[in-house]
């Protein structure tokens, strides 16, 4: 699979082949490729289970023209093999998104700052309903992305902002007044329409700091949770074992 993918790959490189780009017949493909069509076939079956390519039935096998979801989905597998830990993503995120904050602070266009407006209705109008509230918060962290107009940051950070979606959801119950949490993002907000790039920045670090406090009690409690699982069964054990031991009256 990886030779065919590499070969593949070369195609893309020199233009015969683009994003989107429906690949060759099979026939062809394998000549061009210079393997057998059943060495293709099973090579395409990987490619189109990591969501490299993506095949149409009846119409052929094409190349994605994103991979970002792909590699969105590559990240939560990360996080649930822990090869890369939540703390380590966001302190991705308190790395990239002050920079882009900053960026959106002087590249900003009327229509962008009308959807952060947009955004910030729809956090207000959540105060009673969390998980509407989560929801446009995220909004308004992708218009930043956004009005930065930085596709590099964009996509990463994107890709971060799904594969995190769970955490999310684990902290939602932990913050303490969503008002407070309203206001720094207001607060953000006006920095950004005011272009102050420093002030859009800082500020916008003070609300991650409040994400990694959150994040850090949720772990925190996890890990408090599985070590008391662990313990139960022992206790149990133990406790049966005791109960067999008493002489019987």
């Amino acid at each position: 699979m990886e030779m065919v993918a590499g070969r593949i790959e070369a195609l893309v490189r020199s233009g015969d082949l683009r994003s989107g780009s429906r690949l060759p017949p099979e026939p062809k493909l394998a000549a061009m490729l210079h393997v057998s069509r059943g060495s293709l076939r099973e090579a395409l079956k990987g490619l189109v289970f990591l969501g490299l390519v993506r095949a149409r039935p009846g119409d052929g096998t094409y190349i994605q023209p994103s991979l970002s979801g792909v590699i969105s989905r590559h990240f939560q597998w990360m996080l649930l093999l822990q090869e890369i830990k939540y703390l380590e993503l966001l302190e991705l995120r308190q790395i990239l998104e002050p920079a882009a904050a900053a960026l959106a602070a002087r590249r900003a266009t009327k229509d962008d700052i009308e959807k952060m407006q947009e955004a910030l209705a729809g956090m207000r109008s959540g105060f009673h309903n969390p998980e509407r509230f989560m929801v446009n918060e995220i909004a308004f962290h992708e218009c930043i992305l956004q009005a930065a107009k930085n596709v590099a940051i964009q996509t990463t950070m994107r890709m971060m902002y799904d594969a995190m979606a769970e955490g999310r959801r684990r902290v939602l119950p932990l913050v303490d007044d969503l008002k407070r949490n309203f206001d720094r993002h207001e607060r953000i907000f006006n920095f950004i329409q005011k272009r102050d790039a420093q002030g859009a920045r800082q500020e916008i670090l003070e609300d991650l700091r409040y994400a990694e406090a959150l994040l850090r009690r949720d772990l925190d409690a996890q890990d408090k949770f599985r070590k008391e699982a662990e313990h139960t069964p022992k206790q149990l054990k133990q406790a049966r074992v005791t109960r067999r031991g008493k002489p019987r009256r």
